[in-house]
């Protein structure tokens, strides 16, 4: 009895199990069938568009990365060795050509320039007095010369006072190059005196002073200041080889630095290498920019990339490099227009820092898809996210 029980029960639960399979399995069918039901074009892609302008400038241009320099800069170096007496200046200082910088401890040249003045004005005051003795040797030779003339004075008096005149006229002769050598020593001394003193030979800005004090040693190959003209900055490229006709004097580059991405400074080009290193194949060319009309901004070391423009296109349209598909005869883009993905054919003209110009099948206003195009059909409903 309970077997007959227990194969009811077993009996019940299949019966059961068939059941709910058979209602999962309709339920699938029917959601299929609704599936197929439904129009391809009830399908939605979700985008992301840029409205298209036509005041867009487009600069073809050789790039290189670089670093700027003063055009006019210049290390202090002292001609002697000495103990640095004082500084004049300190980093952040502007200064004026002609400047006093700093002065090293010249003691011994102040001594030696005070006893070279005493000496000058022995020797001024010995060439003086031999020469009011010349003057009245000279005086009395004339006198005698008339008195034998008229028959009042012998022939030997006059040579006797003309010899006298001869002697004081060699000691004036002799104390004068006394007194020009005094002063000859003396200018020396002064110019060995001007090697412990230092000026600015630059209008310009003390980039540093190297945290020196009184009392440090320093020697010609220690430098005291370094001095630069901020007004005036400069950049040198390497241009490659191929490049190098297209580049001339008087070109605009355009520079952007890392620490101001978000604006763009422009210089000239200023000089070119007329050679081309072997080993690179590349040409140096030089430009500046003035940095009086950046308001000072710019400091020697910034790093960055700097732009020759070979050609320069305005009024143009440009889109994202992403947007363009490639086709068999060129590129095509995607437009949504109420809702609905456009395809067009376009033209392409050049590329900068991720844009394309686009020279036909666009017009300013058109919505492209910048995003979520790659797998687009003509005719497929959009919707911007």
């Amino acid at each position: 009895m309970r077997k007959i029980f227990s194969r009811k029960i077993i009996i019940a639960a299949v019966i059961v199990v068939v059941a709910a399979v058979g209602i999962v399995t309709y339920n699938s069918k029917k959601s299929d069938a609704k599936r197929a039901d439904a129009s391809p074009a009830d399908a939605v892609s979700y985008v992301k568009t840029e409205t298209v302008r036509d005041d867009r400038t487009i600069r073809s241009s050789i790039t290189q990365n670089m670093s700027i320099e003063a055009v006019k800069r210049v290390q202090i170096l002292p001609r002697v060795t000495g103990r640095l007496e004082r500084m004049h200046v300190r980093q952040g200082d502007k200064v004026k050509a002609g400047q006093l910088i700093a002065t090293l401890e010249h003691t011994q040249q102040d001594a030696l320039i005070s006893s070279t003045e005493a000496q000058i004005a022995s020797a001024k005051a010995d060439s003086e007095r031999s020469r009011a003795e010349m003057m009245n040797a000279k005086t009395n030779l004339d006198r005698y010369k008339r008195l034998v003339r008229e028959g009042f004075s012998t022939q030997q008096q006059y040579d006797t006072t003309e010899t006298a005149y001869i002697s004081a006229r060699a000691n004036y002769n002799a104390a004068l190059a006394k007194e020009r050598q005094a002063a000859s020593e003396f200018g020396r001394v002064r110019s060995t005196k001007q090697d412990y003193i230092m000026y600015s030979p630059i209008d310009g800005t003390v980039l540093s002073d190297y945290s020196l004090t009184s009392g440090a040693m320093i020697s010609p190959t220690s430098p005291i200041s370094d001095i630069a003209d901020l007004r005036r900055l400069k950049a040198s490229l390497r241009i490659p080889e191929n490049k190098i006709f297209a580049v001339k004097p008087g070109m605009d580059v355009f520079l952007k630095f890392d620490a101001i991405s978000n604006e763009e400074f422009k210089g000239k080009v200023t000089r070119i290498d007329q050679y081309v290193d072997p080993a690179t194949r590349t040409s140096a060319v030089e430009i500046e920019l003035d940095n009086e009309i950046t308001g000072g901004r710019l400091r020697p070391g910034m790093f960055g990339q700097a732009s020759i423009v070979e050609r320069e296109y305005h009024g143009s349209i440009a889109i994202p490099e992403g947007a363009l598909n490639s086709a068999q005869d060129g590129y095509r883009v995607f437009v949504d227009e109420g809702g609905t993905a456009r395809r067009r054919d376009v033209k392409a003209g050049i590329t900068q820092n991720g844009l394309a110009q686009i020279t036909e099948g666009l017009k300013s206003g058109d919505s492209v898809i910048t995003f979520g195009a790659a797998h687009l059909s003509d005719g497929d409903r959009v919707e911007v996210r």
